[in-house]
């Protein structure tokens, strides 16, 4: 290196020479064109000069520099690629928690998070009359007129739903169908991707023979014609002109309701007087809703005066067709899952941290050689990221492929009960990336944690085969398996009690025998059945048409059915006819039916008589418990009761009728009363012989046999009894399955940790036989490991699994949270699968072989 001197004369003599070519002096360059440049120089040549010569520090500059997010992500999945096995495995248990989540999330959100999909839903609501006991969701006619007509709304549109026959190009289909006012698209803010809605001056008579399609009956019944609008179709045995085709997302008023049709509720006339429509309206943006609710029962009471005692209540669109039942047993669910979630993620983390005790030396190495505790941290948090990152896309077509096949599999009673279409969307995809983010940090936060702590002289000292866990990493090995057994435990419990309980339903007696009878509610409006004797003349040739029918055995006609049941009467004016005994206060049901009900049902008459065609509408027969709170101890035929000035006379005692339900409702004490042509709602049963006839043609039956006959549902009546059972049939299966998953994850996160246990004590193992232990002690050994992690799971989930036995007893049905056989049926299964868990590694310790081991020393 040149001294300043040197280096400032060679400098000069450089720059005079190029100014003396240039036609310039020395001097003058010296004077004013390059003195800075000559100081900078010398400045520079000095501090060179001083500064002492030193060689790059690898490890330093690695230390410094870091190492960049690319070299951590790549060395990051090398570390992953090593092991396949072990990576498969724990994308595999993250992305079933993913997945799970993401499917419960998205039923959630359809059933009770997300508003309906119309415009504005904060503002629809669905009206109805209520009071202390209830409510009431259809008004008249002239209720929903003064509401129309009145400013308290800023629109008021209303429905009436029934089933429809429809006859398309691939024959006849059946369709949930809704008669609707012509504003209520409008209302809504929905359009048709065909076609149009309908006008304010559809739906009189003379332009009521219009109708809009979904999309699912486009495809069904005309497979998709694209010349279909403005075509005549013929529905209910009417030909009506296609207008509009709604999208298959469009759900209202029911999930199912896939035809509409106009009707007018302003039209003068008889028309409608019978009908009583279910209301919607939309909020004014000026008035209150308060106020306008207030409004709105003052116009209802002076339109319908058999209001008095009743008041207009509104309910969100959004929840309309969630019950109570439903409202309990999601969070339920939904508490089901996260435990599952807990357990999966608890099992992630034992693998991780088994397999950060085997790097205990390389650790080791890389502390050694400079590596701080900041980067070793961080590149365990990487491996984690990409592992939660492959886990939660994974989860998200888990998720998807969970909710169709639950849409296909589940019954509709339990999915499909709101106006929200169920499927995988962004807000499904958001929920999806949080439960993948809470994932990876539940799994593998504390693991990379205590596994990237190792201590370098000691790491550098282990062999392989001599690596042991640290005692931090054994303790929480321990504690997760310990809260996986405790989580499984729990849901094993609620799984049982829950399964138990729907046994019990299926299996109780109903006290009617339902199979192989189909029934039909029809409407007969009084605009085609004015008065009694047409409507007795349409009953009549209802029975003898059906009766017809091949394959039909037994007809009878009723009002009221169970498990729907019949019309309740409560009250505190119930009198007997015995002396002097006190009025009784009862909550009564009773159901009005023909001579033909019992015997085709199966109801045992057990004293006096049925009915008779021309018995008096005073004469009655009455079911067990309501004979015994009206004439304790006495025989109730021939006897006499009132309840207000109406008499009836007992001739007959049949057995009781029960209703097989998780919901609190009371099987209420039952009366017969002989059928009356006189009401507009009649009930057809038909027993069948083997098969029974197709619906569709059922329905044409009744419709031309009684032309006007409105048909507002036709089935089988043990479709009514399943769907009565799906909510907890649904429950049972979803929770049963939790369940499953939580004990399969459990189990073999107690073989995992328990195998690579015994792989990492091979040559204690080997130098226990060596001196003399026995390979039954050994295989104890690793038994009563398991053992104890179980015993300790079982303690606590058992303290749980009590506290969630008492939530669960409004689900239960025969059965107790404190029932022994399922206690006894959990136990089972936890000692089965601890045992099954614990069994492999525990031979595996029995064949070690002392004198390899020490041949490998």
């Amino acid at each position: 290196m040149l001294h300043d001197a040197d280096a400032l004369e060679t400098y000069r003599s450089a720059c005079a020479a190029a100014y003396e070519r240039a036609g310039l002096s020395g001097l003058l360059w010296e004077g004013a064109a390059g003195w800075a440049d000559v100081v900078k120089c010398a400045i520079r040549a000095r501090v060179r000069r001083n500064r002492p010569e030193r060689r790059p520090d690898p490890v330093a500059a690695e230390r410094k520099r870091g190492g960049s997010m690319f070299d951590d992500l790549r060395h990051a999945w090398r570390r992953l690629r090593a092991r396949a096995g072990v990576s498969a495995l724990a994308i595999g248990m993250l992305a079933l928690a993913v997945g799970l989540t993401t499917a419960m999330f998205t039923l959630l959100d359809a059933l009770l998070l997300r508003p309906a999909p119309f415009k504005n839903p904060e503002t629809l609501v669905k009206l109805a009359m209520g009071n202390e006991r209830g409510s009431r969701g259809t008004v008249a006619p002239a209720v929903l007129r003064a509401w129309q007509n009145a400013n308290v709304f800023d629109s008021v549109n209303a429905v009436s739903s029934r089933t429809s026959l429809l006859e398309g190009g691939f024959g006849l289909i059946a369709r949930e169908s809704a008669a609707v006012t012509p504003g209520v698209f409008d209302m809504l803010g929905v359009r048709p991707i065909r076609g149009r809605v309908f006008t304010t001056d559809e739906g009189r008579a003379g332009a009521d023979d219009l109708v809009i399609i979904s999309e699912e009956v486009w495809q069904a019944a005309f497979g998709r014609d694209p010349e279909l609008l403005g075509k005549r179709i013929v529905l209910d045995g009417q030909s009506v002109q296609v207008v509009g085709i709604m999208p298959a997302g469009f759900r209202f008023p029911a999930w199912d309701t896939a035809i509409w049709r106009p009707v007018d509720y302003q039209a003068p006339g008889p028309t409608h007087a019978d009908d009583q429509p279910a209301p919607y309206a939309r909020l004014s943006q000026t008035i209150p809703a308060a106020d306008a609710l207030r409004v709105a029962t003052d116009l209802a009471l002076q339109a319908d005066a058999s209001l008095k005692g009743r008041w207009v209540i509104s309910s969100a669109l959004a929840g309309i067709r969630i019950d109570a039942y439903y409202k309990r047993a999601l969070p339920i669910l939904a508490g089901g899952v996260t435990l599952v979630f807990l357990v999966l993620c608890a099992n992630v983390g034992s693998l991780l941290l088994a397999q950060y005790t085997t790097r205990r030396r390389e650790f080791g190495v890389c502390t050694a050689l400079g590596a701080s505790r900041g980067r070793l941290l961080r590149q365990a948090l990487f491996e984690n990221v990409l592992l939660g990152l492959a886990g939660a896309a994974v989860g998200v077509a888990l998720a998807w492929l969970l909710v169709s096949v639950s849409k296909s599999a589940l019954p509709h009673a339990f999915l499909l009960r709101t106006l929200n279409p169920m499927g995988v969307d962004l807000r499904a995809l958001g929920a999806a990336t949080i439960a993948g983010v809470a994932a990876t940090l539940a799994a593998g936060v504390l693991p990379a944690w205590i596994g990237t702590k190792p201590d370098s002289a000691d790491s550098l000292r282990l062999v392989e085969r001599t690596e042991t866990p640290s005692r931090a990493a054994r303790v929480t090995t321990r504690t997760l398996l310990v809260c996986e057994i405790a989580l499984a435990c729990t849901l094993l419990v609620g799984a049982t009690l829950l399964a138990r309980s729907f046994v019990n339903l299926v299996h109780a007696d109903r006290g009617l025998n339902t199979h192989g009878v189909t029934t039909a509610w029809m409407d007969l409006p009084r605009g085609s059945f004015p008065d009694r004797p047409s409507r007795l003349t349409a009953t009549n040739a209802l029975i003898e048409a059906v009766t017809s029918v091949p394959g039909v055995a037994q007809v009878a006609l009723s009002f009221g059915l169970p498990p729907g049941g019949g019309a309740i009467h409560f009250g505190d004016d119930w009198f007997s006819d015995i002396p002097g005994q006190a009025p009784l206060n009862l909550v009564v049901e009773s159901y009005y039916v023909g001579p033909d009900f019992f015997s085709l049902y199966g109801i045992p008459l057990l004293r006096g008589r049925t009915f008779q065609p021309g018995d008096a509408d005073t004469e009655v027969i009455v079911g067990e418990r309501f004979a015994a709170l009206m004439w304790p101890g006495l025989d109730p035929i021939g006897r006499t009761f009132r309840t207000g000035k109406d008499p009836h006379h007992v001739i007959g005692l049949v057995r009781e009728i029960n209703h097989p339900s998780v919901e609190p409702r009371e099987d209420r004490p039952e009366y017969y009363e002989t059928f009356s042509a006189g009401g507009n709602y009649p009930m057809l049963s038909i027993r069948c012989n083997g098969v029974c006839p197709d619906g569709a043609m059922l329905r044409q039956k009744i419709v031309s046999s009684a032309p006007g006959t409105r048909i507002v549902s036709l089935g089988p009546l043990d479709d009514v009894y399943d769907e009565q059972l799906a909510p907890p049939r649904a429950a049972a299966t979803l929770t049963s399955a939790f369940a499953i998953v939580a004990m399969l994850a459990a189990a073999g996160g107690l073989f995992s940790v328990l195998s690579f246990a015994v792989g990492q004590r091979r040559r204690e193992f080997g130098i226990r036989v060596a001196l003399g232990a026995a390979p039954g002690s050994i295989r104890n050994l690793v038994m009563g490991e398991g053992l104890s992690v179980a015993i300790a799971g079982f303690a606590i989930g058992a303290l749980a699994a009590w506290a969630l036995g008492k939530a669960l007893a409004s689900f239960e049905y025969g059965i107790k949270s404190s029932d022994p056989l399922s206690w006894a049926l959990v136990t089972g299964v936890v000692a089965l699968t601890v045992a099954a868990a614990s069994g492999r590694p525990a031979r595996q310790a029995m064949r070690v072989n002392p004198a390899s081991l020490l041949r490998d020393a």
